[in-house]
């Protein structure tokens, strides 16, 4: 069995790379919106008053789901420990 790596630096490097993939967010909101508007619009016979409403309705929406998910994720970012030797180390060799 390989043993897994559950070190800060491993957490750190998952959490920036899932609230990289928080622009996805918006994306799958408007699609969504998107749908839900075209199929309002087929069952009251008309054509985009539905549609154009949850698309500009998802803007906002979208962009409040983008900064929640990434500023829960970057807040469980750990900053690094540096212990008191490794800094003097660090600036002996500046």
């Amino acid at each position: 069995m390989s043993k897994q790596d559950h070190s800060p630096r491993t957490k750190n490097l998952t959490f920036a790379g899932l609230s990289a993939l928080t622009g996805c967010v918006s994306l799958i909101v408007v699609i969504i919106a998107l749908l839900v508007g075209l199929y309002i619009d087929s069952l009251i016979g008309q054509r985009g008053p539905a549609t154009i409403c949850l698309v500009i309705l998802s803007v906002p929406v979208s962009l409040f789901l983008m900064v929640k998910i990434a500023l829960t994720l970057i807040g469980q970012i750990q900053p690094a420990n540096f212990n008191e030797n490794e800094a003097q180390s660090q600036s002996k060799e500046d």
